[in-house]
């Protein structure tokens, strides 16, 4: 029994590392990218984009977070930053527009 929980403990603190490695390697991506002068529309910032989020909800599954806890401090976020009107707000509304989407999947 104590080579089984040792097992797993082992698989977990690996996988966490592999995590962390693809969010630092995808925000890496990112900012290479946009270095580049990469549109929206392509195709591979789409992707890594959808990586960090994606990664970012696993890491903190493997972290004892669950997803509709992550979830609710998104949207505990949003709302600040539309109640404090900060300058992405302020100039372009993307809390407001997040916020629509998020209530749009709900």
């Amino acid at each position: 029994m104590r080579l089984d929980k040792s097992s797993d403990i082992t698989k977990n603190v690996k996988i966490i590392e592999w995590m962390k490695k693809e969010l630092i390697l995808s925000v890496g991506d990112v900012f290479d990218l946009i270095f580049k002068g990469v549109k929206p529309v392509d195709q591979a910032l789409q992707d890594t984009l959808a990586n960090i989020i994606m990664i970012s909800y696993l890491l903190g599954k493997r972290l004892g977070i669950n997803f509709n806890e992550i979830d609710y401090k998104i949207k505990e976020k949003i709302k600040i930053g539309i109640d404090e009107n900060h300058s992405v707000e302020n100039w372009y509304g993307d809390f407001s527009n997040l916020k629509k989407h998020i209530d749009n999947r709900e």
